[in-house]
């Protein structure tokens, strides 16, 4: 790998989070040659905040064959075995009673698939993880071999086993490059990148580059606050599972040392800026504490030492999608995964760049 700015290549993938790297290095593995090209380096955006929480489970099918394809990479420590290995401490997905017979079916399938999973009653959870309050109306779906990835050392590790074909351009694409009906390559900010296959991987930012070619892709920003808080009493952690809460749209895991736990909740902020600093503020450490005291009785007094505001890229349908573009021979977009893009990217990168080597062989 080598960051000095190609004039070409098989490939140009303009975002350097988990999506555009999980692809560089299925292209990579494919024998093309990858351009990755993000101002802010190697998961120096909103991935780098990422909790990285992997889990096979959801409610939707084609999120759950996805979700679970990428479980079964990360338990593999990827393709070459070099990724960092999986915190195993387990995964717990709380969601309302009525769904139980849509949980109960989503467990068989990813039972029938190898995928070990188990439906947990409230009172089942009381005993087996009694540092958690889960009332009545609400059952978990657990998979005692999820957990949690340490996001910015995987990242780097999907880099290196990308190897030489990878070249990472740490500068900010302007526009798209076209001739005639197909896309050429990207105009960056450090010069052009000539490629036969460009990928929109850079979240919201993506909007404006489909924009410069007439591709309308519409996306937005919305707020996304990880607080970190030290809990007095520690010893259970090393036996907590990561908590998703899909009813209040709340998580949690364990920091993975010390008595740390990271946390959050899902936000209606919208339009906010693309940017990701240090620390939280205190309405939003409050607003985590107040839904997840309620599950996790010990952050009622936990005090937060620390944390990340960030942000992820929200696509007015709900779900992320993979998309050959009909308007632009050569053009695939990559986006809008609401946040739910970590666990399930080793399985988008092998279908993106399966579609881009298509249509940058044409």
């Amino acid at each position: 790998m080598t960051r000095s700015v190609p004039t070409t290549a098989d490939v140009a993938v303009v975002g350097g989070g988990i999506i555009g790297l999980a692809t560089a290095e299925r292209l990579s593995a494919r024998g093309l040659a990858v351009a990755v090209i993000d101002p802010a380096g190697i998961a120096g955006g909103a991935t780098g905040a990422s909790g990285g929480l992997v889990r096979a489970f959801d409610l939707s099918a084609s999120r759950r064959r996805s979700a679970a394809a990428g479980l079964d990479v990360y338990l593999r420590r990827g393709h070459r075995g070099t990724w960092p290995a999986m915190s195993r401490q387990g995964s717990l997905s709380l969601v309302a009673r009525g769904d139980l017979p849509q949980a109960a079916a989503a467990v068989a399938d990813l039972g029938a698939a190898g995928h070990e999973a188990e439906i947990l009653t409230a009172r089942e959870l009381a005993t087996r993880f009694p540092a958690l309050d889960v009332p009545d109306d609400l059952v978990a779906v657990h998979e005692p071999n999820a957990g949690w990835l340490p996001v910015g050392p995987l990242a780097h590790a999907m880099a290196r086993d990308a190897g030489p074909r990878l070249r990472l351009i740490a500068a900010r694409a302007t526009h798209l490059l076209t001739s005639g009906s197909r896309v050429t390559g990207v105009h960056t900010t450090a010069g052009p990148v000539q490629a036969r296959g460009v990928l929109l991987a850079a979240g919201a930012a993506s909007t404006s580059l489909a924009a410069s070619v007439g591709v309308h892709l519409p996306l937005r920003t919305r707020a996304v606050g990880y607080c970190l808080f030290r809990v007095a009493e520690p010893a259970h952690l090393t036996t907590l599972p990561t908590l998703v809460d899909t009813t209040t749209g709340a998580w949690l895991r364990p920091w993975g040392s010390d008595s740390l736990v990271l946390a959050g909740v899902s936000s209606q902020e919208t339009d906010v800026p693309e940017t990701v600093r240090p620390g939280v503020s205190v309405h939003e450490e409050e607003r985590v504490r107040a839904v997840l005291r309620h599950r996790y009785p010990h952050l009622a007094t936990a005090p937060v030492t620390g944390g990340v505001t960030a942000y992820d890229a929200l696509a007015p349908t709900g779900n992320g999608e993979v998309t050959v573009r009909s308007e632009l021979d050569g053009l695939v977009t990559a986006t809008g995964w609401n946040g739910g893009g970590f666990k399930r990217a080793p399985a988008i990168g092998e279908l993106a760049a399966a579609r881009l080597e298509e249509v940058a062989a044409r």
